[in-house]
């Protein structure tokens, strides 16, 4: 199979294609136009598509996304998440969102952001991710370097019992309007005049009477264009731009199924957010092979998140190495009940092998 991948490039990329059941508006001439050239190898030659509509293809009554909801777990259906991300997506054109324009996306992974996300992208605009840990000056930089300036997060953050500031650091930072998800029925702040609670948007761009029921289609896409634009850590001086394209997502369902075996029937828990790149590749590889997301927006370092994995019956994990590493120091494994698990998969560094044993 690795051999036929690299030599039979166009024959191997048609059969992950049609194996992922991706939904091509327009099919390709040729899946691999120029499989010599490592800098535009033109995927999908003459195709038009956009990755979102191959996200949905499951049962409407299936369970799209599990998370924890004050003290027990609500269940979210694939259909319910369409119709949300489709609320999402005629908001965003509301708004005045067009194709290409860029929203950013700085709050924890939860069913708002997971819906914003889609929704950006199925109405043709891009996602800018940041995550959320970032300082307004990190924060400014990328807006500035994308020229975003329309900002979703949340009104504040908490993590391990400490509330943290979201929504004043986004003010600090500059961004022009933001749109503010709630984290508990009395927020604690107050807004300024050019921004808007979430409902507050959502019901703006809700339809007239009686055609709430009609779908939002999907905004067609070449497949070069953006959908999300990340960024290096910057760790080493300006943050490099990182944009994935409408084809991207191919690649990484393709690692969802072949490396880590994800099945329809599987729920798929990695901590991270959208200012990584992990959190579109959850929601892709979640969606995009009918599996079932596991969300919890708290400190993966304490024993909830522990707790969490064996009540929802997680099967594929993933994690930083430094996860591992706090779960073991603290002895949170001890008494759980991680029968189900039978996958798990480490990413963004390298792992310490005794950590990696005691897991």
């Amino acid at each position: 199979l690795y051999a036929w991948s690299v030599t039979e490039r166009d024959a191997f990329w048609r059969a992950v294609i049609e194996d992922a059941d991706i939904v091509l508006a327009t099919p390709p001439g040729r899946y691999l136009a120029r499989p010599d050239d490592p800098e535009d190898p033109g995927w999908l030659e003459g195709a038009s598509l956009n990755i979102v509509a191959s996200c949905f293809q499951a049962a409407p009554d299936k369970t799209a996304v599990v998370l924890p909801d004050r003290g027990s777990v609500h269940k979210v259906s694939y259909g319910e998440l369409e119709d949300l991300t489709d609320r999402a997506a005629r908001a965003f054109v509301a708004s005045g969102l067009g194709p290409g324009d860029r929203v950013a996306i700085a709050m924890p992974m939860n069913l708002a952001a997971v819906a914003a996300f889609g929704g950006i992208v199925k109405a043709g605009g891009v996602v800018v991710g940041i995550a959320d840990s970032f300082a307004p000056y990190e924060i400014r930089v990328r807006l500035d370097l994308t020229e975003t300036t329309t900002v979703l997060t949340s009104d504040v953050v908490v993590r391990a019992g400490r509330t943290l500031p979201m929504y004043n650091k986004l003010v600090t930072a500059g961004a022009a309007r933001i749109i503010v998800v709630p984290s508990r029925d009395d927020p604690p702040i107050d807004l300024r005049p050019d921004d808007a609670w979430w409902d507050d948007f959502l019901t703006a761009g809700d339809p007239a009477p009686g055609k709430q029921d009609i779908p939002f289609e999907a905004v067609v896409r070449h497949p070069d264009d953006h959908t999300v634009i990340l960024f290096s850590s910057g760790t080493t001086g300006t943050p490099k731009v990182l944009p994935w394209s409408h084809s991207t997502p191919i690649k990484a369902v393709m690692d969802g199924r072949l490396h880590h075996d994800i099945r329809s029937d599987d729920v798929v828990a990695w901590p991270t957010s959208l200012g990584w790149m992990m959190g579109p590749w959850l929601i892709f590889n979640s969606l995009i092979n009918r599996a079932t997301m596991a969300l919890y927006d708290d400190a993966p370092t304490e024993r909830g998140f522990v707790d969490f994995v064996g009540e929802v019956g997680v099967t594929v994990l993933g994690f930083v190495p430094a996860i591992v590493s706090a779960w073991r120091s603290r002895g949170l494994l001890h008494d759980s009940d991680w029968a189900s698990v039978r996958v798990l998969s480490s990413s963004g560094e390298a792992s310490d092998p005794d950590d990696y044993a005691w897991l």
